[in-house]
């Protein structure tokens, strides 16, 4: 009798700890593993023998909230510019020797880009929209532990205008907008935490970005190359 109430004991001991166990496997946030659907976002190539257009830009104006866009976007613009053949980028360094702001912008000051640097046009522009949605679901199995996949519905807008050196006339206006569907996998993530999020965010928001950035330099390439 009193082996048998030992076993039992024992059982219920074991049970206690694998049940805990299972909780705290479902309940313990571990690090997001972000998916993309696309590894290499590229814009479209020159023809060979295509002039490259001298352009001077600047940071864009930031609507959205999110600061960490900003750098990623001069970054990324510059990138792809240069990478289309379209264009001849002026560094944003030397551009923000003259100009710092697009309050800045006088014939005066883009008279000094063209004297300076040779620029034939400046780009200016604002980041008008990043919002993402976020639709998750997740599961938790006994003693095994938890899954939750996150899927993000991202939207970016960005305004940009092209004006001509030195005259101030704006050549081309538009707004850019690119609606993507990524996801993001955090094995342990059951219950919301903000932390998996924030993290999906700062790491893949210029990436993101980029593709409304391509959008952006495709259509500007076609509007100058066409006059």
């Amino acid at each position: 009798m009193q082996t048998s109430r030992f076993f039992r004991m024992i059982i219920s001991l074991t049970a206690i700890v694998l049940i805990s166990a299972s909780g705290a496997a479902c309940l313990t946030p571990q690090e997001t593993q972000y998916e993309t659907t696309d590894s290499n976002i590229e814009v479209p190539q020159a023809p060979p023998g295509t002039r490259r257009v001298k352009i001077a830009l600047i940071n864009f104006r930031n609507q959205t909230g999110r600061n960490f866009l900003v750098d990623p976007a001069t970054a990324q613009l510059t990138s792809l510019m240069v990478g289309s053949g379209y264009f001849e980028v002026i560094e944003p360094s030397l551009v923000e020797s003259v100009i710092q702001t697009q309050s800045d912008i006088t014939p005066e000051k883009l008279q000094i880009l063209k004297e300076r640097y040779g620029a034939e046009y400046f780009l200016t522009g604002t980041l008008t929209n990043f919002e993402v949605q976020e639709k998750s679901q997740g599961s938790c199995l006994f003693l095994i532990g938890s899954h939750r996949k996150s899927e993000y519905i991202v939207e970016t807008a960005i305004d940009y205008r092209l004006v001509s050196v030195p005259d101030a006339g704006i050549v081309a206006a538009n707004a850019v907008e690119n609606r993507r569907v990524d996801t993001s996998e955090a094995a342990g993530v059951f219950i919301y935490h903000t932390g998996a999020s924030t993290r999906v965010l700062q790491s893949s928001g210029g990436k993101l970005l980029r593709y409304a950035l391509r959008d952006m330099v495709v259509e500007i390439a076609e509007k100058i190359h066409s006059r």
